[in-house]
């Protein structure tokens, strides 16, 4: 299984275990894990943990844009963390940083979850 779970403090932590994201084939089967995982899940607060991933095929990228999506809709949180200089660049050119929630590693997504107030 590409994806190893740990739910604590309310928080579900998803972490991608491949170094490259690439074939459709797996790229399908890795987002089909990861549907039936938030599926099955009681938190509404997730961190998609990429601290493994070094590339991946931009046809992840939308893939990645419908979990956040399907997240919204269910009114549950995502938050990425641990995304390299290289991944985050593509981020960038794609202005996806501006529509994924991203943090530095999962301490900071943490943190950033247990914030309160209006805003939060």
């Amino acid at each position: 299984m590409p994806l190893a779970t740990q739910a604590k403090d309310g928080i579900l932590t998803i972490a991608i275990t491949d170094e490259r994201l690439v074939e459709p084939e797996h790229l399908t089967r890795l987002f089909g894990e990861l549907d039936a995982l938030l599926s099955k899940s009681t938190e509404d607060r997730v961190i998609l943990d990429f601290s493994h991933v070094k590339f991946m095929a931009s046809s992840a990228l939308g893939k990645l844009v419908q979990v956040n999506k399907k997240m919204a809709e269910y009114r549950a949180k995502l938050k990425l963390s641990g995304v390299s200089k290289e991944i985050m660049e593509v981020f960038k050119i794609t202005k996806l940083h501006k529509v994924l929630d991203i943090a530095a590693d999962e301490a900071a997504a943490r943190k950033a979850f247990q914030k309160t107030g209006l805003f939060r």
